[in-house]
């Protein structure tokens, strides 16, 4: 399943999230053991996004240690994360039920060889489940059905987990037991209740087999052995931080490089930064990502990020560095007349760029359909099955038209509906400006079309002509 499917089925079942992680400020130490208890893995997580690569690992051998992996594997009590390594320490395992990102290292299933990714696995390439055709989720997960919320005083300082009366022994089971290792064997069950069997040594699937039929073999087998440990993440942002040396902030110094005025006022056009990275316990600032507006010189402020010792007393004691990637605020002529004139160049320059977007036919590499037919057809060759179905039988479109995420903002975001596309123009020539009602009206649509009515496109063309 490609990146945008996925993204728009997570927007969809979950109304909740866009392009981003989920976030923390507990973030976790995991300590894995392998089976035979000889070997173990230990992860440290220096970002307070997650599921994410920074981090660290380290397998040791007894206590000795053997190799590193230069990422993290979070895990968290309250999410469906299973990290596992073989009895010989040389295979490493990790399943994410979230999946946010590009990249190989990012997939559901990730399997690493003596510290090297090997082996990345979808859900239909590990567990044969196609998204298209049916719903699909990599790990089992019942637990607000076998949850008795009333008995377990849900929302209550006295919250305690009380199962309902109903719960059968193999639903208790697999509540913990969704993940289960045995011999180098790992036992997975999806949303089906279908058991993937994977084989550490030979990182090969073994079989998919329905969870009744297996389930008198396994059920003596458990879970890998976890212990996890969470650190308070500092909330300390990059501007403020402080020249050990100088005892000025870097937007102080950068004010000085740059003869421009720091402020997080937004009243005038501000010369922004974009700097993330990882401050470690020396003072020392590893840059990941940098960019800057053409008035800042871009290479003295590197220069200076680079080669400065920053005070680093704030950091968490559990770990030896920490992710950063908030620099708010910017930069501005401190002569308010200047700083108008200039604010005022730059939104031409914007009124300019939006009104090119509306001649495009993508942006940023995204198609941007020219009408409401073209946005039934998008959204059909997208949205997968489950997708779908939720769209069939829901009984509004206001559900996935929220500002807090869902279906409508991905619209809004990617279609150019915010920043300006031919799509935009399409309806505000018929009338149409405001945006969550654009949004709105593709969904409402889309559903129609979807409950057969396939010329829905054109009555609403014929009762919403262009204007003159």
């Amino acid at each position: 399943m490609n990146k945008i499917k996925f993204l728009l089925a997570i927007l969809l079942t979950l109304n909740l999230n866009a392009y981003s992680q989920k976030s923390t400020s507990r973030v976790p130490i995991s300590t894995i053991s392998s089976q035979n208890k000889i070997y173990s893995i230990k992860s440290i997580s220096y970002d307070t996004d997650f599921p994410n690569l920074k981090g660290q690992s380290i397998v040791y051998e007894n206590d000795e240690e053997f190799y590193k992996i230069n990422r993290s594997f979070d895990l968290y009590d309250s999410e469906k994360y299973s990290l596992a390594i073989s009895n010989d320490g040389r295979t490493v395992i990790y399943l994410t039920n979230d999946l946010f990102w590009k990249g190989e290292e990012f997939e559901y299933v990730t399997v690493y060889r003596d510290g090297i990714l090997k082996k990345t696995y979808n859900i239909l390439e590990f567990t044969g489940c196609d998204s298209d055709k049916e719903k699909c989720s990599l790990i089992y997960n019942n637990y607000w059905d076998i949850v008795d919320k009333k008995k377990s005083k849900f929302n209550s300082e006295e919250w305690k987990v009380v199962f309902k009366d109903s719960t059968s022994q193999e639903e208790m089971f697999l509540n913990e037991n969704y993940v289960i290792l045995n011999n180098d064997i790992l036992y997975l069950t999806d949303s089906r209740k279908i058991v993937t069997s994977y084989d550490l040594n030979k990182m090969e699937v073994i079989n998919n087999v329905d969870f009744n039929e297996l389930y008198p073999k396994i059920k003596s087998f458990s879970k890998p052995k976890s212990s996890i440990n969470y650190y308070q993440a500092s909330y300390k942002y990059i501007p403020d931080f402080v020249d050990r040396q100088t005892k000025k902030t870097i937007s102080e110094t950068i004010s000085d490089i740059s003869g421009l005025m720091y402020t997080m006022k937004y009243k005038y056009t501000l010369s922004r930064v974009t700097l993330t990275g990882y401050l470690n316990k020396n003072g020392e600032f590893e840059i990941e990502e940098f960019e800057c507006d053409e008035k800042l010189d871009k290479v003295k402020i590197r220069e200076f990020i680079t080669n400065t010792t920053f005070e680093s007393d704030f950091l968490p004691k559990e770990v030896e560095k920490q992710h950063f990637k908030y620099f708010f605020g910017g930069f501005r002529n401190s002569n308010d007349s200047i700083a108008e004139v200039e604010t005022k160049i730059a939104k031409e320059k914007r009124r300019l760029e939006f009104e090119k977007r509306k001649t495009l036919d993508s942006i940023d590499g995204i198609y941007i359909p020219k009408n409401l037919y073209e946005c039934i057809t998008e959204l059909d060759k997208t949205l997968n099955f489950e997708s779908k179905k939720q769209l069939r039988e829901s009984k509004s479109r206001w559900e996935f038209n929220s500002h807090m995420g869902g279906l409508g903002m991905w619209i809004r975001n990617n279609w150019g509906i915010n920043g300006g596309s031919r799509l935009l123009k399409y309806f505000n020539d018929r009338g149409i400006t405001d945006r969550d009602d654009i949004s709105g009206t593709i969904i409402e649509y889309y559903q129609k079309w979807l409950l057969t009515e396939k010329d829905v496109w054109t009555k609403w063309e014929n009762k919403n002509s262009k204007k003159e």
